[in-house]
């Protein structure tokens, strides 16, 4: 009993997905002590859904890992994710037990647990409780880190995955580099002056969904509010991120937006450093955007060119720290 409160008292600390899944893959490891026990985790919406695999757990080398194969599962096994009803069957190493995980009506998982024998029934109400504290915890943290009207992370989220990449940054390894790109809606108060907020809100939505649409499904995509919205994504140098950031333009001025007709939208993005802080790689991608709006809008700058090409300056790190950004960041 001590140690099942131990692990949920962990799974509850967690603010990372990525961790507590680890914690709940170890719950399930203690508690049923399963031959082969791995999760595979849906990323992802529409066609950009992907699997991936975290890697299983085995008491004994020699056994052979978890059996999922993704794609398959996909067809075979979602309506029962939907459901979330327990899969039970034999299997040529013993039994193979799929739990589904889903937050409301989504799937977002499926465990499988490989024993050598069919769960009793403790076991199984075990797992049921299991899979019930799962949904609940994953749908509280959708709830304090999403904003409620376009899906994206909210601004609370921000500055924990930015600090995870700027740790990352290596800067002989070109794969490490990170860019922080700021996306403005232009023009975006005629929408509302014309339309209504109603309206505006549906164009936030809608270039919420062209996001998401653009973007990998592990690019960290996000709203701070009104029409501003912020991009963290990984690319090896400045032309692959512009290539993305590029992209999103193209998408959104070629958008037929109902009621409105074609907007564009402004973007500026500035490489994360290894000693950044989030204010300061904000300010810089700021800064590239308040270019494009001031050079014609519907546009896509790098900070780092701008300032070589001398048509801004790199402010100082005195500038920043005085407040001149006027940006808080949680």
């Amino acid at each position: 009993m001590t140690e099942l409160i131990d692990h949920l008292a962990d799974m509850a600390g967690q603010r990372d997905r990525d961790l507590m899944d680890h914690s709940f893959l170890g719950l399930i490891d203690d508690l049923l002590a399963p031959e082969s026990l791995v999760l595979a985790r849906i990323r992802g919406e529409g066609e950009k859904r992907v699997w991936t695999m975290l890697p299983a757990r085995r008491r004994d080398p020699s056994t052979r890992p978890g059996h999922l194969q993704p794609y398959a599962l996909l067809s075979s096994h979602v309506r029962s994710s939907e459901s979330g009803r327990i899969v039970c069957e034999p299997h040529a190493d013993g039994q193979r037990t799929l739990v589904p995980l889903n937050t409301g009506s989504e799937p977002c998982g499926v465990i499988e647990l490989q024993t050598d024998s069919p769960l009793d029934e403790s076991a199984t109400r075990t797992l049921v409780g299991i899979q019930r504290f799962y949904r609940h915890l994953r749908a509280l943290l959708d709830e304090n880190e999403r904003d409620a009207m376009t899906g994206l992370l909210n601004r609370k989220s921000f500055d924990e995955a930015f600090v995870r990449a700027a740790m990352q940054v290596d800067d002989a390894n070109p794969d490490s580099n990170h860019w922080l790109g700021v996306v403005d809606v232009d023009h975006f108060k005629r929408v509302n002056d014309r339309h209504g907020h109603l309206i505006g809100d549906e164009v936030l939505i809608l270039i919420a969904r062209l996001m998401r649409s653009t973007f990998r499904f592990d690019d960290g995509l996000y709203r701070f509010g009104g029409e501003e919205f912020v991009v963290l994504m990984r690319a090896p140098d400045a032309s692959a991120a512009t290539a993305g950031f590029e992209q999103l333009r193209h998408e959104v001025e070629g958008f037929d937006f109902p009621r409105v007709g074609r907007l564009t939208v402004s973007i500026g993005f500035t490489r994360v450093e290894a000693s950044d802080l989030p204010s300061a790689a904000f300010e810089r991608a700021d800064q590239a955007v308040y270019f494009a709006k001031a050079n014609g809008r519907n546009a896509v700058h790098d900070h780092a060119m701008l300032v070589e090409s001398g048509a801004i300056e790199l402010k100082t790190a005195a500038a920043e720290e005085s407040g001149s950004t006027g940006i808080e960041f949680f």
